[in-house]
C-alpha cells in the first residue's frame, strides 16, 4: 500500500509498504482524511527525537473499517487501561500510553491498524473529511472544560496563536456563549481566515485584560504574555508545544494568585463530544490533497505556506 513515510532526520518518501496486520483487539482503518498537525511540522523540521524514523505519522484521521465498512473517527491515544491514571479516567495522560503517528504506525497511509477500543462511530450528518477534525477539536473541548472546572463562566477569553488549535479553542469559546473572545496571531493570511470565521476580535496581539488565556503556540514569551495579560486569579491554559521554557515571573503568579493549566490531548468524554458536534465547524478553513502529493505538501507548509487553517491529505475518495 501507499504510505508517506519519515525515513530519516528531515526527509519524507511515498514508499509502498507492507499491508498493516491487526493483533487481537485491533482492527484495519481504510483511511479516508488525514490531517498534517503542526506538531508533525515542528518535529520534522527541529529534528526532535519524540518521532523515530523510520516512521509513518499522521494522528488526525477519519476513515472506515475494513471488516464491517462504519465510518469512523480515531482516538489515537493507545492507553494500557490498567493504571492508575487511566482507571481514574485520564487514560490522556497514562503512564504507559502509545499515540498513532509517534509510537505506532499513524494514518499518512491508505490503511493503519488501530485497536478496536479507540474507534468512535460516525453520525450520519458527518462527513469522513470533516471528522478527520475531531482529534484537534477534541483538544480544544478538553481544555475549554479544565478551565470551566477553575472559571465556570469566563467573560473575557484570549487566544494566542490562531492555527487549527487556537481556532477551534476559540470556536468552542464562541459555542459556549463567551461573550468576549480575542485571538492573537502573526500571520495575516490566518487573521483573515479566523475574521471570517466568527464573532472575534483578531489582532496581531492582545490587548486588555482577560479572565483566560489560552496559548496555542507554546513559547516562552507567549507563556509570559498569557499570565501578565490575566486578571488577578485568572487562568492561563497551556497547549502549544513550541518549547520548555515556561518564561513566567513565579512571584506574580503566587501574589495575584493567577493560576496555570496544562492541557494534553483529550479524554473520552471530550472525544465523543467532538464527534457529536465536529458537524457544525465551518469546512471551509480545511485544504485538502490526495496522499500522493503528500511530501510536496508537507514541504511547503513548512517552509510558511497559509492557505488554510488545517491541510488533511486524502488517501482514498474522502467520500
Amino acid at each position: 500500500m501507499l504510505a508517506m513515510v519519515y525515513t530519516a532526520p528531515l526527509e519524507l518518501k511515498m514508499l509502498d509498504v507492507d499491508e498493516p496486520t491487526p493483533a487481537r483487539g485491533e482492527v484495519v482503518i481504510e483511511v479516508a482524511a488525514v490531517g498534517i498537525c503542526g506538531s508533525e511540522l515542528e518535529g520534522f523540521a527541529s529534528k526532535s527525537p519524540f518521532r523515530v524514523p523510520p516512521l509513518i505519522m499522521g494522528h488526525e484521521f477519519s476513515g472506515r473499517r475494513m471488516d464491517t465498512g462504519e465510518p469512523v473517527a480515531v482516538n489515537p491515544v493507545v492507553s494500557c487501561g490498567g493504571c492508575d491514571m487511566c482507571l481514574r479516567g485520564m487514560s490522556n495522560i497514562c503512564r504507559d500510553r502509545k499515540i498513532l503517528g509517534i509510537q505506532r504506525a499513524g494514518a499518512f497511509a491508505q490503511r493503519v491498524v488501530v485497536p478496536e477500543r479507540n474507534c468512535y462511530l460516525l453520525p450520519e450528518d458527518v462527513p469522513l473529511v470533516a471528522a478527520a477534525l475531531v482529534e484537534p477539536f477534541a483538544n480544544a473541548i478538553h481544555a475549554f472544560r479544565l478551565l470551566q472546572q477553575a472559571d465556570p463562566l469566563p467573560l473575557r477569553i484570549g487566544v494566542i496563536g490562531a492555527g487549527t488549535l487556537g481556532y477551534l479553542v476559540a470556536w468552542v469559546a464562541q459555542d459556549r456563549g463567551t461573550p468576549h473572545i480575542a485571538v492573537a496571531e502573526l500571520s495575516p493570511e490566518r487573521r483573515d481566515i479566523v475574521q471570517r470565521s466568527g464573532s472575534y476580535t483578531v489582532s496581531d496581539h492582545l490587548e486588555g485584560e482577560f479572565d483566560a488565556i489560552f496559548d496555542a503556540v507554546g513559547s516562552s514569551a507567549t507563556r509570559r504574555t498569557s499570565l501578565e495579560l490575566l486578571r488577578p486569579g485568572g487562568t492561563a491554559v497551556w497547549l502549544g508545544l513550541h518549547g520548555p521554557e515556561p518564561g513566567i515571573d513565579g512571584l506574580a503568579l503566587i501574589r495575584d494568585e493567577k493560576r496555570v493549566l496544562g492541557t494534553f490531548c483529550y479524554q473520552d468524554v471530550d472525544f465523543r463530544a467532538a464527534v457529536a458536534r465536529v458537524a457544525a465547524v465551518n469546512p471551509s478553513a480545511l485544504a485538502t490533497h490526495p496522499l500522493d502529493e503528500g511530501v510536496g505538501v508537507f514541504e511547503r507548509l513548512i517552509s510558511g505556506e497559509v492557505s488554510s487553517l488545517k491541510t488533511l491529505l486524502l488517501p482514498s475518495d474522502g467520500s
